[in-house]
């Protein structure tokens, strides 16, 4: 990640970010920063550019780019990621766009050494120009004409086309003195494996004086995971009911098996004859829900027989989404999902002897519906006796084999599972410090190896790589997993990373053959 064409007398460089490993998150952002120091208690000023996409190495949804204003170039730490800032270029929206155009807002922080701050950060909703890209993809090529400004009454963000010139206000800006309270910093950042030509650069200071960020303007956007919490609106159970036992074959077709699943009712058994049933995505809402006495069984005929099969969803959904309590799913097969094979998004679950494979996000993944509120999480579920192998996103970089993460309820267990020939972890229990900690998750006898690459690849070389066993916490939120009897060997990088949670429990584990770095 370079940028090139930037020959500015008194411009710095700061470099924010581990292993130079640069993303604009959602959670914590890391960029590398050429900038300018601006007192703006006595100063405006006025930087525009023309920023042309001159290489695209492999992006996803934490690539961004454009000129930022930044609070803090503290750094004493490349961990340590948490500055205020506004961001006018492209950059992952709140509207679900991985490359929107508009201004991005972060607030909050107010630690002088830019040092972790739990839930302090607040991620403003995205403030886009009416002007977007007809395509949303960053590619070599792309060409923008920014100005940031700062004036006696905010922040101002232009955008300039061939049909006029766009401007995004942002009421006050001092905002950006919560950390180091007599300048901040304006300049050009960079986020994701891309290259950037800056041209036409002029930069202008005059007096000025600061104006006040009223409270609240700022707001606090927490983002859907794994897809939009409209994906599955209006779907409910059909009206007639399900007998009590009923079989499927492939020959009845995708649309046979998703009405179906959506009669079920407590106490019913669905059973799935042997062969691959290609469709979905299957969502089930909470009225296809069970009972703790009379859960909704839907299982193989023979284990590892019925193969559901995911290569026909045209959108980035998962290939079954269950929302619904108490089922049980057994013998199962989910392959080929453009997003996880397996979303537990209700409670009181058991999911046994099912395998995941080949899927383009985590092969089993415990996580709320989109929009729950926190005593809606996902509780009290068992996955034991599971495979998860092969699953690989297309920027190879966050494809799990299990996952149970950001809102995540008590009693989520893990028994006997095994992740191998993952992209990224095995296992994953990432927290964000905007959400807050989830409930610790329980492992028994659980093994993970070889993540990192795929079982047709050859063990990836060099530093920067993913691919841990055990991924047990994120942005430095406390949470006490509990994990016995656990092995993790052979990964591309760690075979227990605490991923900077101070809490986890591990008794009686082992772990050998993995990266170190």
């Amino acid at each position: 990640m370079n940028f090139s064409a930037l020959n500015m007398a008194g411009w710095s460089r700061a470099q924010f970010g581990k292993h130079d490993w640069f993303k604009l998150a959602d959670g914590l952002d890391s960029f590398l920063f050429y900038y300018y120091r601006i007192d703006p208690k006595t100063e405006n000023f006025a930087l525009s550019a023309t920023l042309e996409v001159s290489g695209v190495f492999g992006v996803d949804s934490q690539t961004g780019y454009g000129l930022m204003a930044v609070d803090t170039v503290a750094c004493p730490s490349s961990n340590n990621r948490y500055r205020n800032h506004a961001l006018l270029g492209r950059f992952r929206t709140s509207e679900g766009l991985n490359y929107g155009l508009g201004l991005r807002i972060v607030g909050g922080y107010t630690n002088k050494e830019a040092s972790f701050q739990p839930r302090r950060r607040r991620l403003d909703p995205s403030r886009l120009f009416h002007t977007q890209c007809l395509v949303d993809e960053i590619r070599q090529g792309d060409r923008h004409q920014f100005c940031l400004a700062k004036t006696d009454e905010g922040l101002e963000a232009s955008l300039t086309t061939g049909s006029g010139t766009e401007t995004i206000r942002f009421q006050g800006c001092d905002f950006l003195l919560r950390q180091d309270e007599s300048a901040f910093y304006v300049g050009f950042a960079i986020a994701g494996n891309i290259e950037i030509n800056i041209s036409d650069i002029h930069f202008e200071t005059s007096p000025g004086k600061l104006s006040h960020t009223p409270k609240k303007i700022i707001g606090h956007y927490i983002p859907d995971y794994p897809f939009s919490r409209t994906s599955f609106k209006g779907i409910e159970r059909l009206p007639w009911k399900l007998p009590r036992a009923v079989r499927i074959t492939p020959a009845d077709g995708a649309e046979k098996l998703s009405s179906v699943l959506l009669s079920a009712h407590s106490g019913c058994e669905i059973v799935l004859a042997d062969g691959i049933y290609a469709g979905g995505p299957y969502y089930l809402p909470k009225t296809c829900s069970g009972k703790h006495s009379h859960p909704v069984i839907l299982r193989a005929e023979h284990p590892g027989k019925a193969i559901l099969d995911g290569s026909a969803i045209n959108s980035h959904l998962p290939l079954m989404v269950l929302h619904a309590d108490y089922w049980i799913i057994d013998g199962l097969v989910l392959r080929n999902s453009p997003s996880s094979g397996l979303m537990l998004c209700g409670s009181h679950h058991i999911v046994r002897q099912c395998e995941a494979y080949g899927n383009g996000d985590t092969g089993f993944l415990i996580c709320s519906y989109p929009g729950s509120s926190k005593r809606e999480w996902p509780a009290h579920n068992t996955i034991e006796d599971c495979n998860s192998h092969d699953n690989c996103d297309i920027m190879r970089r966050n494809a799990d084999g299990f996952g149970a993460k950001l809102t995540i309820g008590e009693g989520n267990v893990f028994r006997s599972c095994k992740a191998y020939h993952n992209i990224d972890d095995g296992f994953d229990l990432y927290t964000k410090d905007i959400i807050g900690p989830i409930s610790p998750v329980h492992f028994t006898d659980c093994e993970a190896w070889n993540n990192g690459w795929l079982s047709d690849e050859k063990m990836p070389k060099g530093t920067k790589r993913s691919g841990s066993g055990f991924k047990l916490g994120g942005e430095q939120l406390k949470v006490s997993h509990v994990l016995v009897n656990c092995t993790s060997h052979h990964n591309a990088r760690k075979g227990f990373d605490n991923n900077s949670n101070p809490a986890p429990i591990l008794k009686g584990c082992r772990e050998w053959g993995n990266s170190s770095v």
